[in-house]
């Protein structure tokens, strides 16, 4: 059978492609494919790291079958080039720090977003929000993302970071840092960044009311909708 493989970030640079395709027996699982695709790409090690067949995570002994995208997911990173986190804690005191780590000579443009709970939404006073995810399928959702923007521009330094749990009015709930050699692609990758965060990135939000509490309800990608 044939599966499609998609690479991101270091896994993408060391085989020198983000696509190829893997001729397996009938019957390989994630594991099998692993095998096959470290043999084929010398200094290739995804050991660590985590895989996907479509948009949901797979285990090692998860069965493959012909057609299916199988994709390879290197841990979220937390230093190099790519600071990439869901949080529980304040995200203000890292936006300065993330904006002096993303500044660097090579990089003559640096684009910071941040989004805040706003308070009153749609006429009605919010007190808080509550931020939940699928943690290990955030991770490497934020991980897609930013390898999804290297493939489009060229950049230096890309940070993304999420708020979990209470978030109160006019705290912030993510934080969007990218560095890049001119500033039109530092805009355009750090706009797609908010963009496909809110469409993809398996976290929820509730608003917490006066006189109640509501899920809060966005769009999801058309390629993934049921």
């Amino acid at each position: 059978m044939r599966v499609n493989v998609r690479l991101f970030a270091h896994y993408r640079e060391v085989a020198g492609k983000s696509r190829l395709e893997l001729e397996l027996p009938a019957g390989s699982t994630v594991a099998d494919a692993r095998s096959a695709l470290e043999s084929a790409v010398p200094g290739l090690d995804l050991g660590g790291g985590m895989a996907a067949i479509g948009d949901e995570l797979a285990k090692p002994d998860t069965p493959l079958a012909d057609g299916d995208e199988l994709a390879f997911l290197p841990p979220v990173s937390g230093g190099g080039d790519e600071r990439l986190a869901l949080t529980a804690e304040p995200l203000e005191p890292l936006i300065g720090e993330l904006i002096g780590w993303a500044t660097a000579p090579p990089y003559g443009a640096v684009v910071s977003f941040v989004g805040t709970t706003r308070s009153p939404n749609k006429g009605r006073a919010v007190r808080f929000l509550t931020y939940e995810a699928h943690e290990s399928l955030a991770g490497a959702t934020l991980a897609r993302i930013a390898s999804e923007m290297r493939e489009r521009w060229r950049l230096g330094r890309v940070a993304l970071m999420h708020r979990l749990g209470r978030v109160n009015p006019a705290e912030a709930s993510i934080v969007i840092v990218v560095s890049a050699p001119h500033r039109p692609e530092a805009f355009a990758a750090a706009r797609y960044a908010l963009e496909r965060v809110k469409l993809i990135l398996p976290v929820w939000k509730k608003e917490h009311l006066d006189d109640g509490e509501v899920w809060v309800e966005g769009a999801a990608a058309e390629d993934y909708r049921l």
